[in-house]
């Protein structure tokens, strides 16, 4: 299980944003941390207010964006496990190394090369009456150097410089001077094509990192199905009821290996649940011991119901995020894409709209998955809980219900269905 994972530190440093953090953390093998207590990001200089973080929030290792920022940023903040394979997942398909599309990194990579490469070729091979398809190509190299001016990958600010020394129309004679241009160009490929293969070893280092963020939320949903063996049928709390010390002795072993486990997680979103679940097994564990008397009995059942049920919300959490948000939030960041390389051409700066017309097939689907959910939710008891939460989930989704029907606004959809997932 995840608890026996990586190694405890007492204290780690991890900086963000100009602030630090130094608290006992969790170090896992892939380099993640977790963290321990609650914790300030303190910002020494009072540019911001400190912010508090909770136990269970991932520091994620970011060496490109330690080195953008001259090391006042080493890591990354994610608030959960849900959220940190999500950001390892949309970092992996912005990379693109797969699909190679557009408006991914891979995908412009391959195009400017291509580019550049068509422009040497031109550049080497035309005659004096092609002087006015230079100058047009030049128009077009010249958007392309100011796209790559604002970048800060090392790589393509060398790009940048060669394509700028490339565009020099006259050397410092006066004279134009095409080999040197076409040489400046061809420079630049070489500095495009060594970013496209660190591009390609990044990708790999962070799909490894979801993959492995991906094991530690199956890890934690095994230890509630374990669980949900053991008290979530009838004929399972029938037995735990009204058996004797020897019959119930298998199932209260497992119950109490269960809760060492469960007192032991403090990854997010889980650890506030597993300290509730962890509360209640211990009052099952402790019920149990009494005699089988009629009201002792009830007694047993309503500690073994509050358990069930308190564990059915966690299966409700896990299909939200998987089998919702996560889809909902790849498909965005799609269509964000595609929607950046065609701002490349109409220079539009307003906010972006995810309407459903973009991808009705999907969105239809997704519309209907959280219809889905939401029938279910209904039939959710949670008044033995407690805390309950039902009430406020389906206030949400009636919004969410707003959003897509009259607002047909998805980014605003997904704003709903994070808030849910946050309270549970």
């Amino acid at each position: 299980m995840y608890p026996n994972i990586g190694k405890p530190e007492v204290f780690s440093v991890i900086k963000n944003g100009g602030g630090f953090v130094k608290a006992p953390m969790q170090h896992m093998p892939w380099g993640d941390r977790i963290l321990l207590e609650k914790a300030f990001l303190i910002f020494p200089d009072g540019s911001r207010k400190h912010q508090l973080l909770l136990p269970g929030v991932i520091f994620r290792p970011n060496r490109d964006l330690a080195r953008r920022t001259k090391g006042a940023s080493t890591h990354q903040i994610y608030t959960d496990a849900y959220e940190a394979q999500r950001g390892a997942e949309h970092t992996v398909k912005n990379y693109g190394v797969r699909s190679k599309e557009r408006a991914t990194e891979t995908g412009d990579l391959k195009a400017d090369v291509k580019t550049l490469r068509e422009y040497v070729i031109f550049l080497l091979c035309m005659g004096p009456h092609m002087e006015h398809v230079l100058r047009d190509l030049h128009l077009g190299m010249t958007d392309l150097a100011v796209r790559y001016s604002w970048k800060f990958d090392e790589n393509k600010k060398k790009a940048t410089e060669q394509m700028i020394r490339g565009l020099v129309e006259k050397d410092s004679l006066g004279r134009k001077n095409i080999p040197a241009a076409a040489m400046s160009m061809g420079g630049a490929v070489w500095n495009l094509l060594e970013r496209e293969e660190v591009v390609q070893w990044l990708s790999m280092h962070m799909d490894q990192r979801a993959i492995q963020t991906e094991r530690l939320i199956d890890e934690h949903i095994c230890l509630y199905q374990q669980l949900w063996d053991l008290v979530g049928k009838e004929s399972s709390i029938h037995e735990l009821i009204s058996g004797s010390d020897h019959e119930t002795l298998p199932a209260r072993t497992r119950l109490k290996k269960l809760y060492d486990q469960l007192a032991a997680v403090s990854l997010r979103p889980f650890v506030k649940n597993a300290k509730h679940t962890a509360r209640d097994v211990a009052e099952v564990l402790d019920i149990l011991k009494i005699g089988s008397r009629e009201h002792e009995r009830n007694l047993k059942e309503q500690s073994i119901r509050r358990l069930r049920e308190g564990i059915r919300w966690v299966f409700v959490l896990d299909a939200l995020q998987r089998g919702i948000i996560f889809p909902l939030s790849y498909l965005i960041e799609d269509l964000l894409r595609q929607e950046r390389l065609n701002r490349r051409r109409t220079k539009a700066k307003s906010r972006v709209i995810i309407t459903s017309s973009m991808a009705p097939e999907k969105f239809y689907d997704l519309g209907s998955r959280i219809a889905e959910f939401q029938a279910k939710l209904a039939k959710c008891k949670d008044g033995v809980l407690v805390h309950p939460v039902k009430d406020e989930i389906l206030a949400l989704l009636a919004i969410a219900d707003n959003h897509i029907a009259k607002v047909d606004d998805w980014r605003l959809v997904k704003q709903d269905l994070d808030a849910i997932a946050e309270i549970l």
